[in-house]
């Protein structure tokens, strides 16, 4: 018989509930018992933590990420802006990074983001060949729909100037760039870059797993396991999880969706543990807007005649919609650009009918640039937008005076007519496009207040408690989770974070001073400062 826990804090709070819940939550195997008050809870040889002014919240539900992705990318070159002004930075860091690699080696570094280069461009082939003329180089753009190339990664790949690929660019002469764009051409090279072993996956998880814990995550997503990889990535990121959990490594629960490349795509069988649930499988409809790929109604600011690129025509995504749904499976669509929403609405009633199926959650990932005629679509099919609210505090500025305008960037997740509409949505952070990061995104769907403090679309701010929900029992929600995580009541994990104030009660004004004090799972201490 395992030891009966109490855990004391200054308040226990639920987004669900406008009062707290009291002072004291009892813990037994992992899960709440009850919550009430401390002096309920007091008993001999209970083994109590004594969390002091702390406000316990539930953990964080992090319902769109990359959790594998985004341990691995930490090994690889950093080329984001925060760390390379310019062109000439990334290609140091990659002839940097060749000196100690034998050759043949590849190469990998992510984030780059040519509209903070000097240059406004990102490197390309010739670049990337005359710093790492033996090892094939790989850079992922921020939004991971985006990479540029070296020689030696073509000649791997078996590219040439006449290789007819989707999104493999070439200049006015018909050579190539190095630039690769969507999944097509991405894949036409990464394929060819090998899986990490078993051993440093189970590595990366655990990496990534700290980076939840820090910010109060809990619970998190593979959304499009394998990412990145060829199909046989697929079983072996979900193998690396099984092993991870079996030796104690997994320490943030995980629901995992399978990014679908080919019909014959491995899909996990085994049925949900305490730490790894296998839920749907994840589709791409477009790109992404900073990529000027994302699939637009009307053209880019920017480039008027650019509208981006619809990843399938409508019938073959719904018949792929149809497929998934057929099989049990939760389908999730990658869907920014309004043309690219419309679409994927117009898909899924083509695949479920007018009438759609609510009981399934099927979803929207990201819908930026949902309109309200979308959101009533949604309502009426059953369908759940998950919004990446991040987009406006890291690129709101951006979009607004680069890619979107004013107008159109004004009405960027338009949670607060989602809000009004009466649909359950989640906020994510994509991490790792951008990091993991929930107090952030809270606030930025409070105050829709971009990186440079500029506000953003007022009018799509929603309430504190709507925003912390989307992060917890709305997230919960959207996996089919709630009975597990998302909120403090009996039967659940004992997942929680302790926060240094309680913005619920005294403001989001106090959500930029928030810290994370303590992130606990199934009742025992996983990071603390």
């Amino acid at each position: 018989m395992s030891r009966d826990q109490v855990i004391i804090a200054k308040s226990i709070i639920s987004p669900d509930r406008d009062q707290p819940l009291g002072n004291a939550v009892l813990i037994r195997d992992g899960r709440v018992v009850a919550v009430g008050e401390k002096l309920d809870f007091a008993c001999a040889g209970r083994q109590v933590t004594d969390l002091g002014d702390a406000y316990l919240f539930p953990g964080f539900v992090e319902s769109h990420a990359h959790l594998w992705w985004m341990g691995h990318l930490a090994t690889q070159i950093d080329c984001g802006p925060e760390a390379n002004s310019s062109v000439q930075d990334i290609l140091e860091r990659v002839r940097q990074a060749t000196v100690n690699q034998p050759p043949g080696t590849w190469i990998q570094g992510h984030h780059w983001d040519d509209t903070r280069l000097a240059e406004r461009r990102p490197p390309n082939l010739q670049e990337l060949t005359e710093v790492a003329p033996h090892h094939p180089v790989y850079l992922m753009h921020n939004s991971s729909h985006l990479a540029v190339v070296n020689q030696m990664a073509v000649n791997v790949a078996g590219i040439t100037r006449n290789t007819d690929i989707p999104g493999i660019v070439h200049d006015p002469h018909g050579e190539l760039t190095g630039l690769l764009l969507e999944a097509t051409a991405l894949e036409s090279v990464s394929r060819h870059i090998p899986l990490p072993s078993q051993e440093t996956m189970i590595e990366e998880i655990a990496k990534a797993g700290v980076l939840c814990h820090r910010q109060g995550v809990t619970a998190c997503t593979d959304m499009a396991m394998g990412l990145g990889g060829n199909e046989s990535s697929v079983e072996a990121v979900w193998r690396a999880y099984q092993v991870a959990e079996q030796i104690s490594r997994l320490s943030v629960r995980t629901t995992c969706y399978a990014r679908i490349s080919g019909k014959h795509t491995f899909l996990p069988k085994e049925g949900p543990t305490p730490f790894l649930t296998f839920a749907g499988v994840k589709l791409f409809s477009d790109g992404s807007i900073q990529g000027h790929t994302a699939s637009l109604q009307e053209g880019y600011w920017d480039q008027a005649n650019q509208r981006g690129v619809l990843v399938h025509s409508r019938n073959d995504l719904s018949a792929t919609i149809q497929y998934y749904h057929r099989q049990g499976l939760q389908v999730a669509v990658h869907a920014n650009g309004d043309r690219a929403i419309a679409e994927t609405l117009a898909a899924y009633e083509q695949a479920l009918g007018n009438q759609g199926d609510a009981s399934r959650r099927h979803r929207i990932e990201h819908a930026q640039m949902a309109r309200p005629e979308h959101i009533t679509s949604m309502r009426s099919l059953g369908i759940l937008p998950n919004f990446f609210i991040g987009h406006v505090y890291h690129w709101g500025d951006r979009h607004r005076d680069l890619f979107l305008g004013p107008q159109r960037a004004a009405e960027l997740n338009p949670i607060r007519t989602a809000h009004e509409a009466g649909i359950r949505f989640a906020l994510h952070s994509d991490s790792p496009v951008t990091p993991i990061n929930p107090l952030l995104s809270i606030a930025t769907a409070v105050t829709r207040r971009t990186s440079t403090g500029q506000i953003l679309g007022p009018g799509q701010a929603i309430p504190v408690r709507s925003a912390w929900r989307a992060y917890t029992s709305d997230a919960a929600y959207l996996g089919f989770r709630e009975e597990q995580v998302g909120d403090i009541r009996p039967g659940l994990w004992a997942d929680f974070v302790a926060l240094s104030a309680n913005p619920l009660e005294e403001g989001p004004e106090t959500l930029d001073s928030t810290q994370v004090l303590r992130t606990i799972v199934g009742g025992r201490t996983v990071w603390q400062p």
